[in-house]
């Protein structure tokens, strides 16, 4: 009775989320770098490689938790380097497969970087002509995880990691435009922020596979 329920809702486009159980007895996972949406981050932040910078905290979270088999990100990249096949982002089932079939996955943790944004409120003065600003940078991620073999999303979860940084600028000069690299403190919080978000995200999927 109990298969034949389950046949019929797969027939009818129901997806059955597994257990993490099986994932972690049987099933390979790959991680993929996740997207940015267009218009996601404001000018004021200039992000290089917010995405794959993400998909590497989800990684790492991931692997603190110790119940999965990930696959190896250097492997991952190698294999699926001359694929021309999109793996950022939003991925759909066909090109899900496509993935699985080249990495032997069997599924995979797929989304984007929904938003980044800042807000500034001064803060101080640090001397003559200068002022101290007070930065909140606060970023989300909407993470899927996809069976390869049927295309199903088996769980989804959006995460919120946020961070509070300063820095020194001339009194009188408009925002400044914050780069990673170049802003450490702007670095910082980005990075401290997009942490949170991915970990976040990775306990909320946790609770829904178990």
């Amino acid at each position: 009775m109990k298969k034949f329920l389950a046949v019929l809702l797969t027939f009818l486009g129901i997806c059955i989320p597994v257990s993490a159980a099986e994932i972690v007895e049987t099933s390979k996972i790959a991680i993929m770098d996740l997207g940015t949406h267009e218009g996601a981050v404001p000018f004021e932040i200039n992000i290089f490689n917010a995405g794959k910078t993400a998909s590497e905290y989800l990684i790492q979270r991931l692997f603190q938790v110790g119940k999965f088999n990930i696959m190896d990100r250097t492997l991952v990249e190698e294999q699926i380097k001359a694929s021309n096949l999109n793996t950022t982002g939003l991925i759909d089932p066909d090109t899900a497969k496509k993935i699985g079939k080249i990495l032997g996955a069997d599924y995979l943790v797929y989304g984007n970087v929904n938003d980044v944004t800042l807000s500034e409120t001064g803060g101080g003065t640090a001397g003559v002509g200068l002022d101290i600003s007070k930065i909140t940078v606060k970023a989300h991620l909407i993470v899927r995880v996809m069976e390869v073999e049927t295309g199903n999303i088996i769980s989804a979860a959006k995460g919120e990691g946020k961070s509070k940084g300063s820095f020194v600028r001339i009194k009188g000069t408009p925002v400044i435009t914050l780069e990673i690299g170049r802003t450490k403190v702007t670095q910082d919080s980005v990075h401290n922020a997009l942490q949170q978000a991915a970990f976040q995200t990775v306990d909320v999927l946790i609770k829904r596979l178990y």
